[in-house]
């Protein structure tokens, strides 16, 4: 298994290397101040190529003023989150304090899917002949994910005193 970064910005689709990740950042000074679609594209190789995807997930980031994202600094709240979510089964949600609010999940604009498929078709054509309907199925997963955190979050809220109006 492997992992593979893409950005889409204005159409274009651009790489990062996983070797130019230092420290938990991502340089890429041609999209210094853009914020773009990030595609984390996890896939199986064969013979030392790409061969299948096993996982994509997609997400909006910002690269600064210098063409730097730091995913430690912005993705600590994200998983904060994310967290709650997952282990909300194993607790009794009624005992703790209310879930915060799930966080929507990025879903890429037709527009986006078509530059993506078009790169990885014409970059690596195995990915996408061996695994067609990927991308479709990680948005339905995802949008699934976040329906079912938007009833743990109701049920999380159910019951639970509303500050002074409670007290009423």
């Amino acid at each position: 298994m492997r992992i593979k970064y893409l950005c889409v910005s204005k159409g274009k689709v651009v790489e990062i290397p996983v070797s130019k990740i230092k420290n938990s950042k991502m340089i890429k000074t041609e999209l210094s101040g853009e914020t773009v679609l990030m595609v984390e594209m996890i896939y199986e190789t064969e013979n030392r190529k790409p061969f299948r995807i096993g996982k994509i997930h997609f997400d909006k980031v910002t690269f600064d003023q210098d063409g730097i994202y730091d995913v430690q600094t912005t993705s600590t709240k994200y998983f904060q989150i994310k967290l709650e979510y997952a282990f909300s089964d194993i607790h009794n949600t009624t005992d703790l304090r209310s879930l915060p609010i799930p966080i929507a999940p990025c879903i890429p604009t037709e527009e986006e899917m078509q530059a993506i498929k078009i790169y990885i078709n014409r970059k690596y054509p195995f990915l996408l002949i061996n695994s067609p309907r990927v991308i479709e199925n990680s948005i339905s997963k995802s949008k699934e994910i976040h329906k079912e955190d938007i009833k743990k979050f109701k049920e999380s809220h159910r019951n639970k005193p509303m500050g002074k109006l409670a007290e009423f």
